[in-house]
């Protein structure tokens, strides 16, 4: 493959293909006009432009078919732009990066360079103390997020780690994962449905966890909207179970929410929203330096199971058409890595301060992305080009679906930033027990098998505005 690089100038002996230190550079190098004139070009890979003159057109590319850049972008719009801009001429990008050793390894870029928070922007360092030392138990710790942040965790110094899942063979791979990670620490492997209320209860006391992340959920949307007493009867009465479970113990919680929780449209969106309120009541009514319940809101994950890219990537190998619902659907998005990040960000937030109780921790994602975009960047990322290689049909937003997720409600409060990439949401929230009430009604609809009167009250649930209860400070 021919390339040119964009960026700074780098040791062409360092720039390897990933697999080994010093391999043969895996492109043959073209262009020859270096940025600083008084560069040493022996040895060196030439920089064939600055990014200025590639936006503006220079004529660079010399019969190459590749573009390196060595010099990643500043912002993810600047990233997007880059890989718009390669592939109007026919140019494929890759990354060049310097690892630990100084070796530099080739990769392709990747939709996570192009798209979601940049790397740096959580607080690596803290993210760690809420686990180092202590016992971690994760709900569907075997799924998409949940097995990220076991794998997140593990390399955390925990003292031990129970993974609880109702999937058998996602439990036998986390099971191998944790393994194989370094450190020393126990694990326990925990098949569990958590509908279940005795059996979650029995698990949590004997494993005894200093913190709970609750990520098991039933979570598309289509999929709810078409069953949705299963969809409450995993959401709300599974997360209640788990509730209850460590309200016996001294450990504190951390559930995983969704921005289809913000002024939901559909019965997954509420049934998040739901155990959102009853999770910051709980966490209001606890006295000073008690156990928190802390909520967490992420954005789309990219890559979880279901998810959109995995979709649109089958599609595009296949030779399209790509599927979107409708041209003007946007998204926050965020990779799995970002995720599992953000909730032990947001856990660290929480748990360094009693001043802000029941509120909603929420990454900070930067712009929506409209689909159509994300698409068209995938494609380009593969090489082709939107419209002449790989088709987009546009299909119809399914029931449930709304062109536009917020991430704060028509009825919360931005509380300002709780740390760098991390923004807190304050609710209107009832005492417990009428938030327990809520959780009642549609629960007994839900075990009834009564489908409709189940998105009767999810609608009139996510309509009713709680009653306001002053932030415990």
């Amino acid at each position: 493959m021919r390339a040119v690089l964009l960026g700074r100038s780098v040791d062409i002996a360092a720039v390897g293909a990933g697999a080994a230190p010093r391999a043969a550079a895996p492109f043959k190098w073209v262009g020859a006009v270096p940025m600083d004139a008084n560069a040493d070009s022996l040895g060196k890979i030439p920089v064939a432009v600055s990014t200025d003159a590639f936006f503006g057109g220079a004529a660079l590319v010399g019969g190459a078919d590749a573009l390196v850049v060595a010099t990643p972008p500043a912002t993810r719009a600047a990233a997007r732009a880059l890989v718009d801009c390669a592939a109007r001429r026919g140019l494929r990008v890759f990354m060049a990066e310097r690892g630990e050793d100084g070796v530099f390894a080739v990769r392709p870029m990747a939709l996570s360079d192009v798209i979601g928070p940049r790397s740096g922007d959580l607080d690596g360092a803290r993210a760690g103390v809420p686990v180092a030392g202590k016992r971690v138990l994760v709900t569907g710790g075997a799924g998409s997020i949940g097995g990220e942040l076991v794998r997140r965790i593990a390399a955390l110094g925990p003292a031990h780690i129970a993974v609880i899942d109702n999937s058998e063979f996602n439990l036998f791979t986390i099971e191998q994962d944790l393994r194989a990670a370094p450190g020393v620490f126990t694990r326990a492997i925990r098949y569990c449905d958590i509908r279940d209320g005795e059996a979650v209860r029995r698990l949590v006391l004997a494993e005894r966890p200093d913190i709970v992340f609750h990520a098991a959920a039933m979570k598309h949307v289509p999929i709810v909207e078409q069953n949705p007493c299963e969809g409450v009867l995993t959401n709300v009465l599974g997360a209640r179970n788990v509730a209850d479970a460590v309200e016996r113990t001294h450990a504190h919680l951390v559930f995983v929410s969704t921005d289809k929780a913000v002024n939901p449209a559909n019965v997954m969106g509420t049934t998040k929203r739901l155990m959102e309120i009853y999770f910051q009541a709980l966490d209001r009514a606890a006295p000073p330096g008690g156990p928190r319940r802390l909520v967490a809101r992420l954005g789309n994950v990219l890559g979880s199971a279901g998810s959109v890219a995995p979709l649109f990537e089958r599609q595009i190998a296949q030779g399209g058409p790509v599927t979107i619902t409708d041209p003007e659907v946007s998204r926050y998005f965020i990779t799995i890595g970002q995720a599992a990040d953000f909730l032990l960000e947001a856990a660290a937030v929480g748990l360094a301060s009693d001043d802000v109780r029941g509120a909603a921790h929420v990454l900070e994602m930067g712009d929506p992305i409209r689909i159509q975009d994300l698409a068209d960047d995938m494609i380009r990322l593969a090489g082709l080009k939107p419209g002449r290689d790989i088709d987009v049909r546009h299909i119809g937003l399914r029931r449930g679906e709304k062109l536009r997720e917020e991430l704060i409600a028509d009825d919360e409060e931005e509380a300002g930033t709780a740390s760098p990439g991390v923004s807190v949401a304050l609710s209107p929230v009832p005492p417990v027990a009428e938030a327990a009430r809520r959780l009642d009604r549609i629960i007994a609809a839900a075990q009834s098998g009564a489908d409709d009167a189940v998105r009767v009250l999810a609608r009139d649930l996510a309509a009713s505005a709680p009653p306001v209860r002053a932030v415990a400070g």
